[in-house]
């Protein structure tokens, strides 16, 4: 089964024919499957928990948090499918420098009343209109991305009012900032034309432990797993080439020079690994970069969202979707995960490098012509 509307639905499926007769024999059984919903593989009636999608969600999620999850999914599929497209050739238009038809699009399609003349304003209103759509799509409910840019912010202003190194780190790596920049938008494009398939990753924002447990048994009768893998480990790597501002900036507004990072390490990094600079720290494992963020009050959230233990299951070799049971699991881990906690990791990518778009976006600011080394 395909399609989220009924004009667009399309049903491949081999089943009995049975007589208009025998419609109301007793020992007819009829099972409701939503492939977007966990569900239970051995279903044969409505009475068991699983077996009917839409009471099963109400029952886990009780009645505020589903409206609620309800409100946030529609608005995530509507960013999806009807802005995105907007902002995806807003951005196009940005990265090729075109000022005129950027102009243009955020006027005709986002209300920009006025236009911009400098390189700096044409990347915030870029930004903000990838921004306004990524934080539709993650949704409200347990996102911690306003904490890290609110933080990141403070930072970034304070350092740039310093001796001026801090622009200059970010003049020095405007080139290879650029290309970053391009790599960055089409990776979160990528999520977005294929966000169907890792959408239900919302989910797992709304329940706890106990909550999540009732979905040990329950199967997503979906199986994009070589797709969504795909987005997962490519954005995890992009996410973790957008940390550098995050210690630049924290280690300029602590010891007034972004490469000084100072005598307070991670404990998860080897001291034959501490870098002395940021173009060392760049070297570093993807771990050892996600702990120095993480290791600042108001970034913590990067660790979970950017789990390195979880990326380790997804992306063993042998790592695949059972259906039967509706785990990952491989060679090395038997026991695996769930397919819908594996989704709700993929969102915690798409949040991760959502955010550090922004975070992005202000070293892209600072790299800009329009402004002067002091």
């Amino acid at each position: 089964m395909s399609g989220m509307e009924l004009s667009q639905f399309k049903l491949d499926l081999e089943c009995e024919v049975v007589p208009f007769d025998e419609a109301n024999d007793k020992k007819l059984s009829v099972v409701t499957i939503n492939p977007f919903v966990p569900s239970l593989y051995k279903a044969d009636s409505f009475s068991p928990n699983g077996a009917f999608p839409t009471m099963t969600l109400m029952h886990i999620l009780k009645t505020d948090d589903f409206s609620q999850f309800r409100s946030e999914r529609h608005r995530a599929l509507e960013a999806s499918r009807d802005v995105w497209p907007h902002v995806r050739m807003l951005f196009q238009y940005y990265l090729q420098g075109n000022a005129a038809m950027l102009t243009r699009v955020a006027k005709d399609h986002f209300d920009y009343d006025w236009e911009p003349t400098t390189a700096h304003q044409r990347t915030s209103i870029a930004y903000q209109a990838m921004g306004s759509v990524a934080t539709a799509i993650a949704g409200s409910t347990g996102n911690e991305s306003g904490k890290v840019i609110g933080r990141f912010a403070k930072k970034h202003t304070a350092a740039m009012k310093r001796d001026g190194s801090h622009l200059a780190a970010f003049r020095e790596r405007g080139k290879a900032l650029a290309s970053l920049e391009r790599d960055v938008f089409t990776e979160l494009n990528r999520f977005v034309e294929h966000h169907e398939a890792w959408e239900m990753g919302l989910l797992t924002r709304f329940v706890g432990p106990q909550e999540r447990a009732r979905f040990e048994d329950l199967v997503l009768y979906r199986d994009e797993f070589s797709t969504v893998r795909d987005l997962y480990q490519q954005g995890f790597e992009l996410a973790c080439k957008c940390i550098w501002p995050l210690v630049a900036a924290q280690n300029t507004v602590k010891r007034g020079d972004p490469d000084d990072f100072g005598d307070v390490h991670p404990s998860s990094v080897p001291q034959n690994k501490y870098p002395t600079s940021l173009a060392k720290f760049d070297k570093l494992p993807s771990a050892f970069k996600i702990a120095y963020a993480a290791q600042v009050p108001g970034w913590e959230s990067l660790s979970s969202l950017l789990d390195n233990k979880q990326r380790n299951t997804i992306g063993h070799a042998t790592a695949h979707h059972d259906q039967q049971t509706g785990r990952i699991v491989s060679d090395t881990n038997p026991i695996g995960m769930t397919y819908l906690d594996f989704l709700g990791q993929t969102l915690g990518v798409f949040d991760a490098l959502s955010t550090l778009a922004q975070v992005l976006r202000a070293s892209r600011v600072a790299a800009s012509p329009d402004f002067k080394i002091a």
